[in-house]
């Protein structure tokens, strides 16, 4: 994942673009929720799940793809009043890395709070900002026994919930969604705090075993926006803490502080492991001091 590309847009016009798609989706602006997004465009939500894949070719015959954009939005967003609580916002080139709370409304008696680490992929179309992905970042099961937790009235909010996924998704959208249940869990959280103890305590050697073996240790260094290495960090000191960790398929999100020299930084952290060993493949940091 590239977090640094360079962009003739700046960090405060790709957040107003983002915001612009929770305005849609509070105002149930169908139509210009859509058109936030790029011609190739993929949705991963939540991470984990089947992604919707609109626009791009499919293999061998060249054609391309139907939007899924109209289906997701008609199964996930139209039946259901959704508000953003957003605590924080971090751009890396163009993209964006949101740290909030999603409020969603089911029924009058039925509402769930979500906690998502979103981020939005942004490409430039015809010189004007789009979403070529949007990502995110938050796990399915504690969601669904919050509305297990409403009693009888999620009865009938989840069987209409379960209709709606057949009729616009099919049973295999179904299924792709559920997929979401599965991934690297509360042993790739542990993992994530690994990666805390060991760098907190430079044990560089420890620290690198948390690797696969081909990944490039290396993130944007905080304060001059050029690639570092993860064993300088550890080697030049300083303090990282993580909290409101989330397992999303293969990948760990973590709301983060980091501290070093007098300064401070905080944004959004994401691991991708192996679903088995649990070694990290990649690691990306979405800050700002």
């Amino acid at each position: 994942m590239s977090v640094g590309a360079p962009s003739i847009f700046t960090a405060g016009e790709c957040i107003a673009f983002a915001e612009r798609s929770p305005r849609a989706v509070a105002n149930k602006d169908r139509s210009g929720w859509i058109d936030l997004f790029a011609q190739d465009n993929v949705v991963e939500d939540p991470v984990g799940s089947a992604p919707h894949i609109s626009g791009m070719p499919k293999d061998g015959d060249g054609r391309r793809t139907t939007s899924q954009l109209g289906a997701f939005y008609d199964t996930f967003i139209a039946p259901n009043d959704i508000q953003f609580h957003v605590d924080s916002d971090n751009v890396s080139g163009l993209q964006v890395m949101r740290d909030l709370t999603i409020q969603i409304d089911m029924s009058p008696r039925v509402t769930v709070y979500v906690p998502v680490h979103l981020l939005y992929e942004l490409c430039i179309q015809e010189g004007e900002l789009k979403i070529a992905r949007l990502a995110a970042h938050w796990e399915l099961l504690p969601m669904l026994k919050q509305q297990v937790a409403n009693g009888w009235p999620f009865l009938r909010v989840g069987l209409a919930s379960s209709l709606r996924l057949l009729r616009y998704l099919g049973l295999g959208g179904m299924l792709g969604f559920t997929r979401a249940l599965y991934g690297v869990g509360e042993d790739g959280k542990q993992q994530v705090a690994r990666f805390a103890e060991y760098f907190n305590a430079r044990k560089t050697d420890e620290f690198a075993a948390l690797f696969e073996a081909r990944a490039l240790h290396s993130v944007d260094a905080p304060d001059c926006g050029a690639k570092r290495s993860l064993e300088e960090m550890v080697k030049e000191g300083g303090v990282v803490v993580f909290d409101k960790v989330l397992a999303a398929g293969d990948v760990i999100s973590a709301s983060v502080r980091y501290e070093r020299g007098g300064r401070h930084y905080q944004g959004v952290a994401l691991f991708k492991l192996q679903r088995r060993s649990l070694q990290i493949d990649e690691v990306s940091f979405y800050w700002s001091a």
